[in-house]
């Protein structure tokens, strides 16, 4: 292993928080699943419904409310969100790249320091072993040092190449605490 420490300095445009925050709250949280079972399930008594328009009063009328509520209440949940992003990115002033945070690796014990600008938060040091889990994404590595706090460290943005820093996180890590997010 290299002994010299890798710095990364982190400057995050609304592209790379995007990205981000769909693959922490869509897919590592799975908050897509209660949207869509929501609407499996009002579809689902829709076409009950549907199959009774002839034999039942109003049974068209019906599906067609509970499918309209199944397909509109979702949409909603998807729409809310992806303005929520894009209403943070604004407040965020991410609009272009923005430096966020340095991160530090060593080989260390505490080896992942990470530093704020100056008079935001001071520095964090974590442990590797109280490393939560660390995704590799297409453009960006996604280091959680806790399943709520993750930080980014967007490709290019090292003073390695993208290759040398995932060969160090990869030796470093344990297997099971390393994740491709397939794209």
């Amino acid at each position: 292993m290299n002994s010299k420490p890798i710095t990364v300095t982190s400057r995050i445009d609304g592209k790379t928080f995007r990205d981000f925050a769909v693959f922490d709250i869509l897919i590592r949280q799975k908050r897509w699943k209660s949207p869509a079972i929501f609407a499996g399930i009002m579809i689902f008594f829709a076409m009950i419904c549907f199959t009774q328009i002839g034999k039942a009063e109003q049974a068209g009328l019906l599906g067609g409310v509970l499918a309209g509520i199944g397909l509109i209440l979702p949409a909603v949940y998807f729409g809310n969100f992806f303005y929520s992003i894009k209403a943070q990115i604004k407040k965020l002033k991410l609009d272009t790249p923005k430096h966020v945070y340095t991160v530090t690796l060593t080989e260390a014990e505490d080896g992942i320091t990470i530093v704020t600008p100056t008079g935001e938060g001071g520095t964090l040091r974590v442990r590797w072993d109280q490393l939560h889990m660390v995704y590799q994404a297409a453009s960006c590595i996604y280091l959680f040092i806790s399943p709520r706090q993750a930080f980014l460290l967007p490709s290019g943005q090292a003073d390695v190449s993208d290759e040398a820093l995932e060969k160090f996180l990869k030796e470093k890590l344990p297997q099971e605490k390393w994740s491709v997010i397939k794209k």
